[in-house]
């Protein structure tokens, strides 16, 4: 697989034996109400229109993911339930959600700390091993985290993903650019009128 995938292209190729990790940072959010707290800001309408549009694009990709851990933001918690709405429309497995309070604005040892507890965090809930486990948060940890695993600057703007395979056999081991790949990457800009 290229290590700089054509960005509007699927990828091919994936093993069902891959582990594969998705950094997203959470949709566009309404910063007209004064008096909301940051916490609380909620999604605005280009927000609304493209987290559905990248749940598409995951789809197509084939990189739907088995968990969902999740900021405990309002635009976090919507970007989520917008996406898995869409995938149950259309008869995709809907992902199981879970709320982290910790990736609320987390730094990016943070995050990558959050992903090394999913193989825990899946035993306790009785699941099958994830496979696909998607991270849903902030800048500027997300940015600062899918840098550390490309090994290159990379900044996510609003609702934007990257997708690696990790060289792990377990969640539990330490990820970083020596043992994850970037495979792909979206954002909603690069998505043609008929995602939308």
């Amino acid at each position: 697989m290229p290590e700089s995938p054509d960005q509007s292209s699927p990828i091919s190729g994936q093993s069902e034996d891959s582990l594969h990790l998705v950094l997203m940072r959470h949709a566009k959010s309404d910063w007209s109400g004064e008096d909301v707290a940051d916490h609380d800001r909620p999604l605005n309408s280009r927000g609304v229109r493209d987290a559905p549009a990248m749940a598409r694009w995951i789809a197509e990709t084939g990189f739907v993911p088995n968990y969902i851990l999740c900021s405990s933001a309002k635009r976090t918690q919507q970007t989520a339930a917008l996406m898995e709405s869409y995938w149950k429309h259309t008869n995709v497995p809907t992902p199981r959600l879970l709320i982290e309070p910790p990736l609320y604005l987390a730094s990016a040892k943070t995050i990558l700390q959050t992903v090394e507890r999913v193989s825990g965090i899946a035993d306790e809930d009785g699941a099958n091993f994830p496979r696909t486990v998607l991270i849903l948060g902030h800048n500027p940890g997300i940015s600062h985290a899918a840098s550390m695993l490309a090994g290159h600057p990379i900044g996510l703007p609003t609702a934007a993903m990257v997708v690696y395979r990790c060289l792990t056999t377990n969640w539990s081991e330490a990820l970083g650019h020596e043992n994850a790949m970037m495979v792909d990457q979206m954002k909603p800009k690069l998505l043609g009128r008929e995602h939308r």
